[in-house]
């Protein structure tokens, strides 16, 4: 039977109705095996609620029954369900053929008692459907997006349907862009353009499938009363009146793929252009859709978006206040074609005003609100949000109490106070493009998506809230503190306790640890800020703590400083009087290596006063090792060198091998400082064998620099050039760019001392982008280096041997005065 339900239209239907009425003859004559019986044929019509002889005339094939008749007779007749499909479409392909002219080609005149009489002319009468809406002129940008979508249908299988489905969140042009294509490509379609509104996120609901099919199938010129009441009737009947025609058919705004499978035609010639706000995966499975993924708009295509409306011209005129637009709309498509709007109504009004207001008006979304209801963004998110599952709600709207600029799944977790990552809850919202998934696993959503989520947030309790608020500190606070122990594990005592553990990422190592900070440190800094602003004064100081290495190691001076100055106004409130004190210290330890050393000083000589005032020998310790790396930053060599030989004759260093060579490598250092590098080395060696047996990576490549600075001398440059490449290696191995800045220049002058110019350029070039790269001030001198050291040919266009000797001295003078400025340590080192 599958041969004849793949006859085409245009052919004689007289075989596919005896095919039928065979069908039914066998589908009778088996019934009645079942029944062990023959079947009564006046019961079998009573059943079916028709006459005798029409029952006589579908067994014969002469009479085709109406599709409501036809499904009581094949479930009387006991079908299947395969059966009751297959039986079905061929019925209804009859229906079809019969409305066709009927002859040798589309000319046939149309036999008389078969089906709707003249339905062909009829058809011909009515016009070819075109009903795609009009395209805005205000169309810019998505070329990327046009190109994926040509290159679909160039690509398409000529042996299956094409489908598209274009998906994104609420207001991102997804309409817009399919239309656009759809006028694009509309030529190749020449039997017509099917389009509807599905309505799929409309507060009176969606649009019927079957209310639908019924329009399609009167604007392809189905007679009313040919077309079946059941919806599979009508999508059959639709799916044959679309056979052998290019037509092309958009269905907007689908809320899922069930609203829209009935509506798909089931032939290659045709296309179906699909739009939502949710993914239809289930159309990408099973009939093999292609899907497309708008995002807000790129930097230059909101800007093109913009010029549409307003002009090049004004734009350039008043560039700032279009970038500050840009960002206030989240680069939102529909959100920029609304102030765009407004401010094109005023040729002569201020875009900086337009910004003004909508910068400081406490509600942007009703700010952007343009009265229409398909306008208005918060009832647009509203209607998406209204048809999540009610976990995934719960979760948006607590992600409103979330600072950050995005989250990962196990914070999700934390904030509804789950075990485990709320997976499904996820899946929902970034299927519903409430949120997006980054390729790192990160969740995230645009700033008025955030700032519905935040209005959905205040309608909390402040018992939930606040709850909620205090358990993702929570877990931002246990993750960091066990992340800043897998960095430094020789100094995991020295953090303090997490308090409240929750489940977090896996981090069984350094390099974990240093992933995990540096895919969250912008949210840290947020949670900080809103800790201190909730009271939640304990969190943002341990937070503070607990980031410092990793700060330091990845050169972020400034962000360093910023975290130690919140985290010492909150320190101020704890009952411990140590704890102000070591923030004063960390702080100091960050202005040091920012250079801000009056202020460094205050706050380290505040916190070892402190510390010597409650007794804290350890917090002494550590403020007079900080106290030597100041005064070495500022020059002030010999009392540097009073500090550190007052924390190596500390008591903290004894049975402590850790605090030992700390003072005893701070020692090294300042006694090198002094040239009195006879006595230096022997300690410097004790350091670095002390930090090898702890396994401490850090101070082992501090000491080895420290040590390879006395050789270089002492005249050993071939062994300061070893101990060097051993730091670098190290340094690197910890990502520290900072000190391998510096070990990167010492290099360069070793080489250079060795007789070695094109290895010392190289490894200054290496340490001047480093330099350059975490904003270091040594960048410059690291420049004049390099710029000294490049010779200037003369007018015949050579170098002279005198002019080479002379560039080599002036390097030499350059370099020493130049060293004492990198010499100064602007940095500290271990347990900074």
């Amino acid at each position: 039977m599958s041969e004849d339900v793949r006859h085409r239209l245009g052919d004689d239907p007289e075989p596919l109705r005896r095919r039928l009425a065979g069908e039914l003859t066998l589908l009778l004559f088996r019934r009645e095996r079942q029944l062990g019986r023959a079947l009564d044929r006046g019961e079998l019509a009573r059943r079916v609620n028709v006459s005798r002889s029409s029952l006589y005339a579908y067994l014969k094939g002469t009479t085709l029954p109406r599709t409501n008749v036809f499904d009581r007779l094949l479930s009387v007749l006991g079908a299947e369900a395969a059966e009751m499909r297959e039986l079905s479409t061929l019925r209804d392909t009859i229906e079809v053929a019969q409305q066709r002219p009927q002859g040798t080609g589309a000319d046939r005149p149309a036999e008389p008692g078969h089906g709707t009489p003249d339905v062909a002319r009829r058809a011909a009468r009515v016009p070819l459907p075109r009903q795609l809406p009009p395209v805005t002129g205000h169309f810019a940008g998505r070329e990327a997006e046009l190109r994926r979508l040509d290159g679909i249908l160039d690509e398409a299988d000529a042996s299956a349907a094409v489908i598209v489905t274009v998906d994104g969140s609420a207001g991102v042009g997804k309409s817009t862009l399919a239309l656009r294509w759809a006028h694009q490509v509309k030529d190749q379609y020449p039997d017509g353009q099917l389009h509807v509104n599905l309505r799929g996120f409309d507060p009176e609901g969606p649009a019927d499938p079957g209310e639908v099919l019924h329009r399609f199938l009167q604007a392809l010129g189905a007679a009313p009363e040919s077309i079946p009441a059941g919806l599979d009737a009508k999508a059959a009947l639709y799916r044959s009146l679309l056979a052998d025609r290019r037509i092309l058919v958009v269905l907007d705004n689908a809320a899922s793929s069930a609203a829209v499978r009935p509506l798909l035609p089931g032939t290659a010639t045709c296309l179906a252009v699909v739009t939502g706000r949710n993914r239809l995966e289930s159309l990408l499975v099973r009939e093999g859709a292609h899907r497309l993924t708008l995002d807000v708009l790129p930097y230059r295509e909101a800007l093109s978006l913009l010029e549409r409306w307003l002009g090049a011209r004004r734009l350039a005129e008043q560039a700032a206040a279009a970038d500050e637009l840009m960002e206030l709309c989240a680069r939102l498509p529909l959100a920029l074609s609304i102030v765009a709007a407004r401010a094109a109504a005023r040729p002569d009004g201020s875009l900086e005003r337009l910004a003004d207001r909508l910068r400081d008006v406490p509600d942007r979304l009703e700010a952007l609100g343009a009265g229409a209801a398909d306008l208005d963004l918060r009832r647009v998110f509203q209607t998406s949000y209204a048809l999540l599952p009610e976990p995934a709600a719960r979760l948006f709207q607590l992600l409103g109490t979330h600072v950050g600029p995005d989250i990962d799944a196990h914070a999700c977790a934390a904030l509804l106070g789950a075990a485990a990552p709320p997976r499904a809850e996820l899946d929902a919202l970034t299927g519903a493009h409430m949120l997006t998934e980054q390729e790192d696993g990160r969740f995230s959503s645009h700033d008025l998506l955030r700032a519905f989520a935040r209005q959905l947030a205040d309608r909390l309790g402040e018992a939930d809230r606040r709850a909620a608020v205090e358990r993702v500190l929570d877990y931002y606070l246990c993750t960091a503190i066990r992340a800043g122990r897998h960095i430094e594990p020789c100094r995991a005592r020295e953090l303090p306790e997490p308090g409240p553990s929750w489940a977090g990422p896996r981090i069984d190592g350094y390099a974990d640890a240093v992933a995990w900070f540096t895919a969250e440190i912008p949210t840290l800094h947020a949670t900080m800020e809103q800790a201190a602003a909730e009271g939640f004064h304990g969190h943002v100081w341990r937070l503070a703590w607990a980031a410092t290495v990793f700060l330091r190691r990845t050169g972020r001076r400034d962000e360093r400083v910023a975290v130690h100055r919140a985290g010492l106004a909150a320190a101020g409130r704890a009952d411990d009087r140590a704890v102000p004190a070591t923030s004063m210290r960390l702080l100091g330890d960050g202005l040091t290596r920012l250079g801000e050393h009056a202020e460094a000083r205050e706050l380290l000589e505040a916190s070892l006063a402190e510390c010597r005032a409650i007794g804290d020998a350890r917090g002494a310790f550590q403020a007079h090792l900080s106290l030597s790396r100041l005064h070495d930053a500022a020059g002030a060599h010999a009392e540097a060198l009073e500090h550190a030989e007052e924390a190596l004759r500390s008591p903290v260093g004894s049975g402590d091998p850790l605090a030992e060579a700390d003072a005893l490598i701070e020692v090294t250092e300042q006694r090198e400082r002094a040239g009195r590098c006879a006595e230096a080395l022997p300690l410097g060696r004790r350091a670095l064998d002390l930090y090898r047996g702890l396994r401490y990576v850090e101070g082992e490549a501090y000491a080895l620099r420290t040590i390879g600075r006395i050789e270089r001398r002492l005249g050993r440059t071939r062994d300061a050039i070893v101990r060097y490449e051993r730091s670098l290696e190290l340094d690197r191995r910890l990502g520290d760019r900072f000190w391998a800045a510096h070990v990167l220049s010492d290099l360069a002058n070793a080489h250079e001392e060795a007789g070695e110019p094109g290895r010392a350029r190289a490894r200054r070039l290496e340490a001047l982008a480093m330099f350059e790269s975490i904003r270091h001030p040594a960048s410059r001198a690291v420049r004049t280096m390099l710029d000294a050291d490049t010779p200037t040919p003369d007018s015949a266009g050579t170098v002279s041997t005198e002019r080479l000797n002379r560039r080599a001295a002036g390097r030499r003078a350059v370099g020493r005065r130049t060293a004492g400025l990198l010499n100064r340590r602007t940095a500290e080192p271990l347990d900074c």
